[in-house]
């Protein structure tokens, strides 16, 4: 077994001739390209037992022999996925059991497992490997593979540059990789073949990618703590750029993850590197287009349905909500957009290069549990003086204070794991009611927005939304009091 570290992009096909004839490449190329047909069946059961276990398995056909691999699901931040890896020769085209060097795969490739594998779906592609050194000594094997996915009577293109880390560190697939992206059109790839092809199996997309929880420890220093959190906000951002304009979920956890990284390397300022600063500017820059979009799905698809049922023969209505769905698609093409550029191909790979830097920096001295008991203590304290007056709050008062207690939330849940489960459990909840009722006020004031933007004057229409969002506003402030004074009940779970 080893660990495969490799760095995933999709490459337009037009431009395959600009990286073969790319200086960069060239300048550290080492011998001559290898260019190999390669045939790939991945195999599971009806059930799919070996992806429910986090596993994938192929045989692959190259040069007249077999070599079956099984693969581990690992990660995948950015782009850079790690996984374990095992492979060995076979006899054809048909899965044999591990061999006596993988005792632990052996208990997964059990006999009985073994006979009900089936196979799911192919892989065929022309791969053309490169071998590099760059000038700091790290050695990458470039590969560049086309052709095609089948999975039945489906088919899917594959046009991929991969970048294989042999020795060195793993900034260098970054770097590398930022440094082609200069003149051939490169987008960061999260999902293997193999993930596609099951994809592909059940035609469904990948469903929305919320956030997860990062495994932390008390003891574990600072820097080490940022890089997993960023990671894990870059994961989620990544798994809902692809299929952005598919389901208005995607759009919400896409802005979702944008603002818990920028709350991440807001809470860790402290210790972040000079060279964050331009990425914090990015995010900025992203959430200027992820932002309206999402606001648009919100006020099209929940605050003007919720109207119209009452008000089912309404024309002024109907005429906002057609002006309403037109402003919406034009916001969302912007979004879709936005992800698809090679700015946000730049923004990703140098926040994954930064990331890598990171985890192969030194050790900072200070312990994450002081420093997140310290976050955690001072947002606090924030939320109570934001909202010590909750009562005679005005606009711009009630959205400081959302937008202090969504940073709070973000810190909770980014430090909850090395914490008492039930007391943070608990405390979660409160802050998370509150924050509920903080945005539903703030989706009121979008609102008042978003109808000035419409491209003409809907008077009666206009007025029928702004005396429903202005009741509705009433009813949360009431709501309001209960969710803050039982926030404020709630005992601190860091202390």
């Amino acid at each position: 077994m080893h660990t495969e570290i490799e760095l995933k992009l999709t490459i337009d096909p037009a431009h395959v001739e600009r990286l073969r004839c790319n200086h960069v490449l060239k300048s550290m190329v080492q011998g001559k390209p290898s260019r190999h047909k390669l045939h790939n069946i991945y195999f599971d059961t009806p059930e799919q037992d070996l992806l429910q276990a986090g596993f994938a398995l192929r045989l692959r056909r190259m040069s007249g022999r077999w070599v079956q691999t099984v693969k581990n699901e690992g990660s995948a931040e950015g782009g850079l996925h790690q996984r374990n890896e095992w492979e060995w020769p076979v006899g054809g085209g048909k899965p044999e059991p591990a061999p006596s060097t993988a005792p632990d795969l052996a208990q997964l490739l059990t006999p009985k497992l073994l006979a009900r594998l089936r196979p799911l779906f192919i892989t065929d592609f022309w791969r053309t490997a490169w071998q590099l050194r760059t000038t700091q000594g790290a050695e990458i094997e470039l590969v560049l593979d086309q052709g095609e996915v089948h999975a039945g009577d489906r088919c899917q293109p594959i046009s991929e540059m991969e970048l294989e880390l042999k020795a060195g560190a793993a900034a260098s697939l970054f770097e590398v990789a930022l440094a082609i992206q200069k003149q051939v059109l490169l987008w960061v790839e999260d999902i293997s073949k193999a993930q596609r092809g099951y994809l592909l199996c059940s035609g469904e997309a990948t469903p929305p990618r919320m956030a997860q929880p990062v495994k932390l420890a008390p003891e574990m220093p600072v820097v080490q703590a940022l890089q997993r959190i960023t990671g894990e906000c870059l994961a989620q951002l990544q798994g809902n750029v692809a299929t952005l304009g598919q389901d208005p979920e995607y759009m919400h956890q896409a802005r979702v993850a944008v603002r818990r990284l920028r709350s991440a390397l807001s809470l860790f300022g402290v210790v972040l590197p000079e060279a964050l600063a331009d990425i914090v500017m990015e995010l900025r820059w992203l959430m200027g287009y992820l932002g309206p979009a999402r606001d648009w799905d919100v006020f099209v698809t929940q605050t003007l349905p919720q109207i119209a049922e009452q008000l089912p023969d309404n024309r002024a209505l109907a005429r906002l909500q057609a002006d309403a769905a037109g402003l919406r698609n034009t916001h969302r093409q912007a979004a879709l957009e936005t992800v698809l550029s090679q700015r946000y191909t730049r923004l990703v790979l140098t926040l994954g290069l930064q990331l890598a830097r990171q985890a192969e920096s030194p050790d900072e001295p200070v312990a994450l549990g002081e420093f997140a008991t310290q976050t955690l203590t001072r947002q606090h304290k924030h939320v109570l003086h934001k909202g010590r007056r909750h009562a005679t709050l005005n606009t711009a008062e009630h959205h400081a204070l959302r937008i202090a207690a969504k940073k709070l939330r973000y810190a909770a849940e980014f430090f909850t794991g090395i914490y008492p489960h039930k007391r943070a459990r608990l405390y979660l909840a409160a802050l998370a009611a509150l924050q509920d009722v903080l945005g539903a006020l703030n989706d009121a004031t979008v609102t008042q927005r978003l109808l000035a933007e419409l491209p003409a004057p809907r008077g009666q229409a206009a007025g029928i939304v702004s005396g429903w969002t202005a009741c509705s506003s009433r009813v949360r402030l009431q709501k309001l009091h209960h969710a803050w004074r039982n926030f404020t009940r709630q005992k601190v779970f860091w202390k």
